[in-house]
């Protein structure tokens, strides 16, 4: 067994170790060798920053000493360099400090966390161009827009009472509603950003994306809008229609992924029992989609000479088609939060009384009902409402809202998408509302 302060200081050298060859590999990929340090000068970074810490009573203050002792060599070091013309980027002298101060962590913190400390250096390091091409596309109102909801979850949402208040207009409110004020907000914030993560990865990271990943990515985004998206995709790329069912089936199996991870976080206790059912229909989906697109021509890949695009001249995201500007919609703008916080409210009230008035039937009328909408807030609902209703009419009413979702999606495909992608794409939810049936009102 090492003892903790030895395996605390070969962690601290073999992670200076790592930072420091990758620093020189990203130099060499640069085409710069007069650089500063070298892998041994990030080792003794790392080692002085452990040892200086690790004397007796007064470890931090000589650790801060040491760093202010540090500072102006590097500040030297980075006069020469633009005094000499070259690059005037700080990447050596921040990941000098960074170094310096992995001893201090390793010795408070667990050693799992200083491995990620030192991946995630490399990481950034070496994605350069990838980061580059990101921002470059991103949109400064987004990220105004971001930053508003941030402040909005994370300043707001722990001020909101967890009780309903008893007085006023708002206490007549609440005493309608099974739920509190601040689990209303946090079902806002947690499905908001569950859609912003499909709008960011369909928006920014996979911009020229073909059918199937339109369906994959899209399908974390909503569901339903990537059905509608690609049902009039069909129509407008004559020839496409199996990879356009293959898309649709991989969205809906997306939902059935999305509706997990809902009920992972608001009623963990029932998603080990909910999660074989929702899981095998997600395969079940998948599997179907790529059976369909097993004979279909293969989409149009770049040329294998074609430059690769650099940072600079990277392409902003194609303009949205016919249908498509909902998929550019940001989740996190206000407006949309405030909607979906507004629907939360109206179907948790409707679901209710649904059940006061009319029991088990109700509910599982509302849960169909339901599904011909966004199904979300329902889902929401049953699982963090008080509701007074036990896990098994829980999972049964989540269940039936996927299978109605699905009748409402392959109408979308009848409507909006060719006859043969839609007889595909039917064919496969057809089998999946049956199978969602079965499963809600006679097995469980």
């Amino acid at each position: 067994m090492i003892p903790p302060l030895v395996a605390s200081f070969l962690l601290t050298i073999a992670a200076s170790f790592l930072i420091g060859i990758g620093l020189r590999d990203y130099y060499e990929g640069e085409g710069k060798y007069d650089t500063f340090g070298t892998v041994r000068t990030f080792v003794f970074f790392g080692m002085l920053g452990f040892m200086l810490y690790q004397l007796p009573g007064i470890g931090p203050f000589v650790f801060l000493t040491g760093l202010a002792a540090i500072v102006p060599f590097l500040i030297v070091y980075y006069n020469n360099k633009v005094r000499q013309k070259k690059s005037p980027g700080l990447i050596g002298v921040l990941i000098a400090l960074l170094t310096y101060a992995i001893g201090p962590v390793t010795l408070h913190q667990p050693h799992w966390f200083v491995v990620l400390f030192a991946v995630s250096i490399l990481f950034v390091l070496h994605s350069k161009g990838r980061i580059r091409r990101f921002t470059d596309r991103l949109e400064t109102g987004e990220v105004v827009t971001a930053c508003k909801f941030l402040a909005i979850a994370g300043v707001v949402l722990p001020l909101i009472p967890a009780t309903a208040p008893t007085t006023g207009a708002l206490g007549h409110i609440f005493t309608v509603l099974p739920l509190t004020p601040r689990q209303i907000w946090m079902a806002v914030v947690v499905t908001t950003t569950i859609s912003y993560l499909g709008y960011v990865l369909q928006t920014y990271l996979f911009p020229r994306r073909g059918m199937l990943l339109t369906g994959l990515v899209g399908g974390v985004y909503s569901s339903t809008v990537a059905v509608l998206v690609l049902a009039k995709r069909s129509k407008g790329q004559p020839g496409k229609d199996r990879q356009a069912a293959a898309a649709i089936l991989l969205a809906v199996a997306m939902m059935y992924l999305r509706v997990l991870v809902l009920v992972a976080i608001f009623r963990t206790r029932d998603a080990l029992r909910v999660a074989p059912v929702l899981l095998v229909l997600a395969l079940l989906s998948a599997a179907y989609g790529l059976w369909i697109n097993r004979d279909a021509p293969p989409e149009p890949a770049p040329p294998a000479d074609a430059p690769a695009p650099d940072a600079a001249s990277a392409p902003l995201p194609p303009a949205p088609e016919p249908g498509e500007e909902s998929f550019r919609r940001n989740p996190l703008e206000i407006n949309s939060a405030l909607f979906f916080a507004a629907m939360f409210m109206a179907v948790s009230f409707s679901t209710k009384y649904a059940l006061l008035f009319f029991k088990e039937m109700g509910l599982r009328a509302m849960s169909f009902i339901v599904g011909f909408t966004d199904i979300t807030p329902f889902v929401v609902t049953v699982l963090q409402g008080d509701l007074g209703i036990d896990r098994t009419q829980v999972i049964q009413a989540v269940v039936i809202a996927t299978a109605s979702n699905n009748i409402l999606k392959a109408i979308y495909t009848y409507i909006f998408g060719t006859r043969r992608t839609a007889h595909l794409a039917a064919a496969g939810m057809a089998g999946l509302v049956g199978l969602s049936l079965i499963y809600a009102l006679i097995l469980l």
